[in-house]
C-alpha cells in the first residue's frame, strides 16, 4: 500500500475478471492536512492508485499504470461523509500482459469515479 493507513478493505470478491470491494478510509490520515484542511477531498490520483491496488490483489501481480482513456470524477469525495466506498473493476488481459479496465468508485447509487485505463505487468510496460 502506497499511503499506509488510508484505507482498509472490508469486503474483497474477485470473481472471473471481476472484482468487487469495499474499503473504508481513515478521515484522520494526514494526507488531508493538505488537501484540504477545511474540507478533506479523497485527491483524483489517490482513487487511481486505489483501483491500482485493489487490481493488483486480485491477479497477485505488480502492476504499472501506463495510460488513463477516461477519468471521471463525478461528485467530491470526502471521507468524513462517505467512509465507507464500493469499488468495482472489470478487466480484460491480453498476450503481452496489458490490463484493459473499467473501473467505478461508489456508496449506493452515487457513483463517485468512473476510470478506463491500460495497466502493464511491471517490466513490461510501453
Amino acid at each position: 500500500m502506497l499511503l499506509p493507513d488510508f484505507y482498509h478493505i472490508t469486503q474483497f470478491q474477485p470473481s472471473g475478471n471481476k472484482l468487487s470491494a469495499v474499503i473504508r478510509l481513515n478521515p484522520e490520515h494526514e494526507i488531508y492536512s493538505g488537501h484540504f484542511p477545511e474540507q478533506a477531498v479523497v485527491p483524483g490520483v489517490v482513487q487511481l492508485q486505489i483501483i491500482k491496488e485493489l487490481l493488483e490483489q486480485a491477479v497477485a501481480k505488480d502492476l504499472f499504470l501506463g495510460e488513463v482513456t477516461m477519468a471521471k470524477y463525478l461528485r467530491m469525495l470526502t471521507p468524513a461523509e462517505n467512509p465507507e466506498l464500493k469499488i468495482d473493476i472489470e478487466w480484460s488481459v491480453d498476450e503481452t500482459g496489458i490490463y484493459q479496465i473499467n473501473s467505478t468508485i461508489s456508496k449506493n447509487d452515487t457513483v463517485f469515479t468512473k476510470l478506463r485505463a491500460k495497466l502493464y505487468e511491471s517490466g513490461r510496460h510501453e
